[in-house]
């Protein structure tokens, strides 16, 4: 303590543990350890609101294909893949299929993409390959999207990392959708407990810093009710009935 945060010293401690339990399974020690863990600030999960996008997509400065890493950023925050789903994913037709080794869960994953997505991942793939061909590691490849776009944040004196596009896609979704439980489906979390924390942000917030969506979600909404509201021959039926 003093050299890492709690969360950073939780993180080395779950590690630890995961070990540990191995160890219990395979005979190797007899007690399981009781670990522990720091207590934490439960804070709400940093997003990047349309303001501060629009800032990081205009954003120019001397970077090996900057517009490339640019649009993986924008296939990051409009589809919720993390990072390593995105590369080591594979595409079949218009999915991404998560293999179970490469999903946080551990269960297999498919994720619907847009076509220009899918020329982003075929893409980021092709960049993948050429990396690994010339002697790197795929650690080095990953970590280069992570380190630009927290260079690009900082310059920008924003607080977000990669990870925060994920953030992003949810808020932007639950927003969309006001449906909670589709937002847990979409991102994969296999607890509804895990999507809460966005429902810690309030609409009025969210439709503050996502004008634009904000009005798209609107004008859908009135579309809908006028459309339940004109006696169609299916809803004059079901009245009748």
């Amino acid at each position: 303590k003093g050299t890492n945060a709690n969360g950073g010293i939780n993180t080395n401690l779950r590690g630890i543990k995961c070990f540990l339990l191995w160890a219990y399974d395979e005979g190797f020690i007899k007690v399981m350890p009781k670990i522990k863990m720091m207590p934490t600030e439960k804070r709400k999960p940093k997003y990047i609101n349309d303001s501060d996008w629009d800032r990081i997509m205009a954003i120019d400065f001397t970077w090996p294909n900057l517009d490339f890493f640019k649009r993986v950023f924008t296939l990051y925050r409009d589809s919720g893949i993390r990072r390593n789903e995105a590369i080591m994913g594979r595409l079949m037709g218009n999915f991404l299929i998560i293999d179970a080794q490469y999903s946080k869960t551990s269960i297999e994953k498919e994720i619907p993409l847009t076509d220009e997505q899918i020329e982003i991942v075929k893409e980021l793939h092709d960049a993948r390959d050429k990396h690994l061909k010339s002697g790197s590691s795929i650690v080095t490849f990953k970590n280069k999207f992570t380190k630009l776009f927290k260079d690009i944040c900082k310059r920008l004196g924003i607080d977000a990392s990669l990870h925060s596009l994920r953030h992003t896609f949810a808020v932007r979704r639950y927003l969309e959708t006001k449906d909670l439980y589709r937002v847990c489906k979409e991102l994969g979390h296999t607890s509804i407990l895990t999507t809460e924390i966005y429902a810690k942000f309030s609409f009025a917030r969210l439709e503050q810093d996502f004008p634009t969506l904000s009005k798209v979600s609107k004008i859908r909404v009135l579309e809908a009710h006028k459309r339940e509201a004109i006696p169609t021959q299916s809803n004059v039926s079901r009245l009748w009935n």
